[in-house]
């Protein structure tokens, strides 16, 4: 990290000022980096609402199969399956797997850290920010927009030229 590009709090100072350090990020958006050990440890203090925001990225794009009545809801990328005879069933199952691999994931962060599944942590972090109430609505959400997306995309698809004038031009 480039020096200056974020205030740099020793650990001792930001543990003595710790109201005032927590003003700064929670109330004025100031994120903060705290180290010690003469800079050999370091961690970043960001506001959890802050941090939500900006993990919007990290988009839940589970893939439904509706087969024999029964719906079937799938986060492939982590590996998450939820099950249910209605959709609302599917979603809510889909959840629960979903909070109970992230309880497992950061309690065991190191081991995650070693395995294919290392790179699932931004995905988990904004599924654990995300109040209890609102997780069904958040891969609800995610689901919607993914499909209007793919249904823009296909349309875009459609009104493009096709064959040797659309190369050209």
């Amino acid at each position: 990290m480039a020096p200056g590009t974020l205030p740099i709090l020793d650990f001792s100072d930001a543990k003595a000022r710790l109201s005032d350090v927590m003003t700064a990020v929670t109330q004025q958006h100031q994120p903060r980096l705290v180290q010690r050990h003469h800079g050999k440890e370091s961690m970043v203090l960001v506001d959890a609402r802050d941090l939500a925001g900006f993990l919007t990225a990290y988009r839940f794009e589970p893939t439904v199969v509706v087969d024999g009545g029964e719906f079937t809801m799938e986060l492939e990328r982590l590996g998450v399956v939820g099950f249910g005879a209605t959709l609302d069933e599917a979603v809510a199952d889909l959840v629960s797997e979903l909070h109970a691999y992230t309880q497992r994931y950061f309690a065991q962060p190191a081991f995650y850290a070693h395995t294919d599944r290392r790179d699932h942590w931004p995905w988990l972090l904004r599924f654990a920010l995300t109040e209890e109430a609102r997780q069904a609505d958040l891969i609800l959400a995610d689901m919607k927009e993914a499909a209007e997306r793919g249904y823009r995309e296909a349309q875009a698809g459609e009104q493009a030229p096709t064959g040797l004038a659309s190369a050209i031009r």
